[in-house]
């Protein structure tokens, strides 16, 4: 197996032998130069080429090792580069350092040197592009632009959340368990400058206060029974990206106290420790409380609700945005589907648009999971359904929370009517208490149709 590929630039022969010989016995493949601009175009013509490692000789007739170094530097800045000299200075290594050269490398040295810091250099090479490569990944898979909605009202809160992404200031995600709150934090992350930093979450009301405080700010080696070693936190391992703090409203007024130091001071003790440490974190909070009656009821502090509450978005419940229901439960199918592809039948998108989802978006997810399981790669149909979806009554109208228009709120109705009686005219007509050429006009001049 290939250890890595390393380039060898050295105007010596028995200095490029000697090196292709001690790395090839340990696996590396070994490409040698005899001067910078073969190395140079080399690295040029093969732009996609990923080597590992250039050792570079600083004395070399025509274009030394240190002009050699600024380009490489220049146009391949994440290559790393030991340089190497016989005629080794503090001066000179000093001068190499501050161009960029990852190490130095004194002639001779011993095979022991060369292979331990090639080894690592190489490791450290590969972690860093395999981290580039996760973040992409990571990148691809959430796109903002990708997320799925259609409703007035949920798309308020994905355009502010995109709004407030540049800067830095704290967020409040206010919702009911399930509607998507984790969503509008990530959007606010990788929408942001921060994006290529990491963004962790934590389920505040999930620990006890004591773990909740150690998962937070870290620990020192025996701060408490069982503290072996000395544990990182959440926010010094967020540092320079984002922390999503979930039900925010269940910490304890202890750990309120702390929470606000960092938010006002951005520093902070671990658990056991004794120094201040420094993190740069943009916090993003969210509950699904009322926060400014817990605040009047003296439950959570004044002075950290208005930290945290720099911007509050209100993310709608699922019964109040039924637009979504047809693209999320699509998006879910094909998610869960063994093919990638899997239909819902009319009947049972009619059941999904018409029952009240306690449970919001989290529960129509658990919903089709179980479907598309049931349904064993066929169209989902009503039997495939829970029986509280599919024998669920029929639920009330329910206004959105933003102002509407008189036409826009009978076109709600009409949609809702025509949705839960199965897309059948003369049962909506009926319902209504208008004739069928009416209904027909209006479902025209809506642009209502099955499924929509």
């Amino acid at each position: 197996m290939r250890q890595g590929w390393v380039l060898v630039c050295d105007d010596e022969p028995e200095i490029r032998a000697f090196l292709e010989e001690m790395l090839g016995s340990r696996g590396y493949q070994v490409d040698s130069f005899e001067s910078g601009p073969a190395l140079l175009k080399m690295l040029q013509e093969e732009r996609d080429a990923q080597p590992d490692l250039v050792l570079l000789d600083v004395k070399m007739p025509g274009m030394d090792g240190m002009e050699v170094l600024r380009q490489v530097r220049a146009a391949w800045p994440r290559l790393p580069v030991v340089m190497m000299s016989a005629f080794a200075t503090v001066r000179g290594a000093v001068a190499a350092m501050k161009q960029g050269a990852h190490d130095y490398l004194i002639k001779p040295f011993f095979a022991d040197e060369l292979f331990n810091l090639v080894e690592k250099i190489v490791e450290r090479n590969r972690l860093e592009t395999e981290n580039r490569s996760l973040k992409a990944e990571i990148r691809r898979r959430f796109d903002p632009d990708q997320v799925v909605f259609a409703s007035p009202g949920f798309r308020q809160a994905f355009e502010l959340a995109r709004k407030v992404a540049p800067s830095d200031a704290s967020v409040l995600i206010m919702g009911e368990s399930g509607v998507g709150k984790e969503l509008i934090a990530s959007t606010i992350h990788y929408s942001s400058r921060r994006s290529d930093n990491r963004f962790l979450t934590i389920n505040c009301a999930a620990l006890t206060d004591t773990l909740l405080e150690s998962q937070l700010f870290g620990h020192v080696k025996g701060a408490f029974t069982g503290a072996v070693a000395n544990h990182r936190g959440l926010v010094e391992e967020a540092d320079g990206g984002t922390l999503f703090l979930d039900e925010i409203g269940d910490i304890s007024a202890a750990l309120q106290a702390k929470l606000l130091r960092v938010l006002q001071e951005k520093e902070f003790i671990p658990v056991g420790a004794t120094k201040v440490r420094k993190a740069d974190v943009r916090f993003v909070a969210a509950t699904n409380k009322d926060l400014e009656a817990e605040v009047r009821l003296g439950h959570f502090r004044e002075d950290l609700f208005y930290r945290l509450n720099v911007v509050t978005i209100q993310v709608p419940p699922l019964r109040e945005r039924r637009e979504d229901i047809p693209l999320l439960a699509q998006f879910f199918a094909r998610k869960y589907s063994p093919r990638g592809e899997q239909k819902i039948t009319s009947e049972a998108m009619t059941l999904l648009n018409s029952y009240h989802w306690p449970g919001n978006v989290r529960e129509l997810e658990n919903v089709i999971e179980m479907a598309t399981i049931l349904a064993d790669g066929g169209p989902i149909g009503a039997e495939h359904l829970p029986v509280k979806v599919s024998e669920a009554p029929p639920v009330d109208f329910a206004l959105p929370r933003e102002q509407m228009s008189l036409d826009d709120v009978e076109r709600l109705y009409i949609e809702q009517v025509y949705r839960q009686t199965g897309y059948h005219k003369l049962k909506t007509s009926d319902i209504l208490g208008i004739s069928r050429k009416t209904l027909d006009r209006k479902l025209k001049q809506y642009r209502i149709g099955k499924g929509s």
